[in-house]
């Protein structure tokens, strides 16, 4: 089976280099499935749910702002966040959320707003994805 090469870069790592059947990817235009051979693409991500399928197994991350690269059947993610479903600390991230809401109460500049905003939706989709990724 024809696979691609992905690559998901963040300031601290390099998180994952290697060949995987498809690619699930929260980008600003909607969800997209990226297949081996997938077209040259650029897109902005979205905060949300990343999910690799390769041979049969599935891993999902957290996701937040950056950028997507296919070209040549490499697929590069360069962004601020990716972090494994089993990884998330649900608490911090809850208590990170809690903080966000209540600074953007408060009168902030138009880029503190943009931070903290920005912030939130991290850790939304950080919550979103632990939540929906719990063994019961």
């Amino acid at each position: 089976m024809a696979q691609l090469h992905l690559k998901i870069v963040t300031p601290e790592k390099l998180l994952i280099d290697e060949q995987v059947d498809q690619v699930n990817i929260p980008t600003e235009e909607g969800q997209i499935g990226i297949l081996p051979h997938h077209t040259n693409l650029m897109a902005k991500l979205q905060p949300g749910e990343l999910v690799i399928k390769k041979s049969g197994k599935v891993d999902t991350l957290a996701l937040g702002d950056g950028f997507l690269q296919m070209a040549d059947n490499t697929l590069t993610i360069m962004t601020d966040l990716a972090t494994y479903a089993q990884d998330i600390d649900e608490k911090a991230v809850e208590e990170a959320k809690k903080r966000a809401e209540q600074a953007l109460e408060q009168k902030l500049s138009n880029e503190e707003y943009a931070e903290t905003l920005a912030i939130l939706e991290k850790t939304l989709a950080q919550l979103r994805v632990k939540r929906r990724h719990k063994v019961r």
